[in-house]
């Protein structure tokens, strides 16, 4: 494919102002307005609802303690209005509330929502500029998980893409922020709606668990796609005459790289999750975060299988290549080595030697067979040239 189309739909980071003020929340060009989903349940009972302001999640503020009584007032005006869904009633107990934003464009909303929950102005920074790499960072009584969502290329052959989503794991709570609305959680919010598994007896960091293992093993089917390419490239080897298969090749290896990059920034922050002791994780649920650094290990480990059988791939292509130019080059060689004796013959009576002069000046020129003498004897040489090259294993 045209390697500067590929290179031109490559997402830039985009240019930092020196000197910005830290925690600064500005959006970027081409950011989504955002979009709220509110998930609650316990063991018993669940409910998923849009929500059309953070004014309709007070409610939750105000179990953690953190709402203002002025917008608590008029979350309730608003609640009266026909107009407007009720807010979701929130629960005692073991109850657990996902907050999912979808889009970073509205930055007023977001502002809000952090100052609504206390999220700390560095984290909400991180959320906004959404070129992070995967990490794992604690701010007070809240832990912040930033990971890569694989997307699928818009147009084939486009390099692999990420996403970003933002976890924020709060007592009892997880807020979620990605860049665009779609993504691979539907099975977590499957499992939760229809009581599959053991998500709805657990806490709150189990659902952060359930989020960062799904956006992981979203990266199988990645690896699994490229698999199936170097299947294809492999087979392309068979003839060795398609030009486009070292580029193709290239592809494949440098999307395996980012690959590898951005699964591996994802161990190190698994293992800081793993090494740090924080009551915000259980011991039963860090038994679950640390079978989920071991499917990074995989991927990793496939990615790395993956890049070396592409390298194997090329080589072979390149040996394929240097022996086919080898038996072309062999067969002119042949060519060009018989014909060099009936180069010697045809020069040796092509000298213009005065046969009257002398007896001894070319007599066959005279005889009556000469010129097929000449013949046959450049056919003798280059026959006996044969026999020899034949006898040398040369033309094998």
């Amino acid at each position: 494919m045209n390697l500067k189309a590929r290179f031109s739909r490559r997402k830039r980071r985009p240019t930092v102002t020196v000197g910005a003020v830290p925690g600064q929340m500005v959006a970027h060009e081409g950011s989504v307005r955002g979009r709220i989903r509110v998930i609650h349940y316990d063991s018993k009972t669940h409910t998923d609802q849009t929500v059309e302001s953070t004014k309709d999640l007070q409610v939750h503020a105000r179990k953690r303690g953190k709402s203002d009584p002025v917008a608590l007032d008029e979350s309730k005006t608003k609640s009266e209005s026909p107009n407007q869904p009720p807010p979701i009633p929130a629960k005692a107990g073991n109850d657990v509330t996902w907050i999912n934003v979808d889009g970073v464009g509205d930055v007023v909303m977001l502002k809000e929502i952090s100052k609504m929950f206390g999220i700390h102005p560095l984290a909400m920074e991180d959320v906004i500029n959404v070129h992070q790499h995967a990490k794992l960072e604690f701010y007070g009584d809240t832990m912040f998980f930033v990971a890569r969502m694989p997307v699928a290329g818009d147009v084939e052959g486009a390099e692999f893409e990420t996403e970003q989503v933002s976890i924020f794991l709060i007592d009892g709570m997880v807020i979620t922020v990605q860049e665009r609305p779609g993504d691979c959680l539907d099975p977590v919010r499957n499992r939760i709606a229809n009581k599959l598994g053991r998500i709805r007896r657990r806490h709150a960091d189990y659902l952060a668990y359930a989020i960062i293992d799904a956006i992981i093993d979203g990266y199988f089917p990645v690896l699994e796609h490229y698999g199936h390419k170097l299947d294809a490239a492999g087979a392309m080897l068979e003839s060795a005459n398609d030009r486009r298969l070292p580029l193709h090749l290239h592809e494949i290896r440098s999307d395996l790289l980012q690959v590898r990059k951005v699964v591996n920034q994802h161990r190190l922050a698994m293992n800081d999750i793993n090494q740090n002791e924080t009551d915000l994780i259980t011991g039963d649920t860090a038994l679950y975060f640390r079978d989920c650094q071991d499917h990074v290990q995989q991927l990793i480990e496939t990615a790395d299988t993956d890049r070396e059988t592409c390298g194997e791939l090329r080589e072979l292509y390149f040996a394929m290549l240097g022996e086919k130019n080898n038996d072309v080059m062999k067969v002119l060689t042949i060519i060009a080595t018989l014909f060099i004796p009936m180069s010697f013959v045809a020069g040796i009576y092509g000298m213009n030697f005065d046969s009257e002069a002398s007896a001894m000046n070319m007599p066959e020129l005279h005889w009556a067979f000469g010129y097929p003498f000449a013949l046959g004897l450049m056919g003798l040489m280059a026959g006996g040239l044969l026999v020899f090259l034949y006898r040398k294993g040369w033309l094998s």
